[in-house]
């Protein structure tokens, strides 16, 4: 892979960005000193869909040491682990599909939910599901949050939190403004939760458990049935801006967490699934699934794009853009990638 000269010349962080690419079954690595794909891990014989694993959201445990691949394949659903230290790759079965995955605040355990009404729990240690958790609709999202509790996301818009162990109810759920909360972002002081939705990012109190606000993802005053889909965000590395990305549109949004007003908009050439930062917080990196399919618009457009994301697989490649966070400013030229990248995570080197 050729660089262009821009690249070389605005050398990043000293580690890696691991990126699936569901089309291929597949892993791309990054060198992201000087924006170079260094190798590809295969995590299946399967070299093309529709069958195989279809990686597409991946979390690192907070060494750095172990890589999680939440898979969309379906014969068999499956979680993939990638050592970095063993240099081995292995597949955890699951009881379903997984429609997310996310670590513990503490790095200890994994929580996956699945659309058969469940949240199935993986110790990182032993890589084996510990216990499963029955909920009564489907969870698109399980995350910890405050009191080491489970922030839930059901798909018909609601958002409860329960006990980690038991899956009792701690907090009853509440609507979030829209369907499908699949990724929410807590403020660093845990007072605010940002809920992304189809279309609108919901904003709640934490302590009085109540959505506060929506926000139209349109940067309009009000809220639109063809506003995109806000699908992942993250906050900045000092947690003064929340960066959500588009199913549905291009480009990312920036918002000021004091206010919870859009400030600007990174531009990507189509819509973005995820941003991830290295370690040290001065690079940034967007995971664009590419200019062939800008022309999918609306969330019905962001619909298309899952399917053809995680499902069918379409031509045309993605590329990944690197931003400095400090001035939200694109940074070099953008990496090519193979079709559809997903959600990125990044590592520091392996010592």
């Amino acid at each position: 892979m050729k660089n262009n000269k821009n690249n070389l010349e605005a050398l990043g962080p000293i580690g890696e960005l691991y990126v699936p690419e569901a089309h291929l079954n597949r892993v791309v690595v990054i060198d992201t000193t000087t924006s170079t794909i260094t190798r590809h891990i295969p995590l299946d014989d399967i070299p093309i869909l529709p069958l195989g694993s279809r990686p597409s959201v991946l979390i690192a445990t907070p060494d750095g040491s172990k890589i999680y691949s939440d898979n969309f394949g379906l014969i068999p659903p499956t979680v993939s682990v990638i050592n970095r230290v063993e240099n081995t790759v292995r597949s955890i079965l699951v009881s379903h599909v997984p429609l997310g995955i996310f670590i513990s605040n503490d790095g200890e355990e994994i929580y996956v939910s699945e659309g058969n009404y469940t949240v199935e729990v993986i110790n990182t240690q032993t890589d084996e599901i510990v216990r499963s958790l029955t909920f009564h609709d489907v969870p698109v999202a399980c995350m910890s949050g405050p009191g080491d509790h489970l922030y839930i996301g059901f798909g018909t818009g609601y958002l409860g939190v329960y006990d980690k162990l038991t899956g009792e109810v701690i907090k009853e759920p509440i609507y979030v403004g829209g369907t499908l909360p699949a990724w929410f972002t807590f403020t660093q002081d845990n007072k605010k939760l940002y809920v992304d939705a189809v279309n609108a990012i919901g904003v709640i109190d934490v302590d009085q458990w109540k959505l506060l606000k929506t926000i139209p993802t349109s940067g309009e005053l009000s809220h639109k049935t063809d506003d995109p889909w806000a699908f992942t965000s993250i906050l900045s590395p000092d947690g003064k801006k929340l960066y959500v990305s588009l199913l549905g549109d291009s480009g990312i949004l920036v918002l000021d967490v004091d206010t919870d007003q859009i400030s600007k908009t990174i531009e990507t050439a189509g819509s973005a699934t995820g941003i991830t930062f290295s370690g040290d917080g001065k690079r940034g990196y967007i995971s664009d699934m590419g200019a062939s399919l800008s022309f999918l618009k609306t969330p019905i457009g962001g619909a298309i794009l899952g399917t053809a994301w995680v499902g069918f697989g379409i031509t045309g490649n993605g590329q990944i853009i690197t931003f400095d966070p400090s001035t939200d400013e694109i940074i070099g030229t953008p990496l090519t990638v193979g079709p559809t990248p997903g959600i990125p995570v990044w590592v520091p080197s392996i010592q």
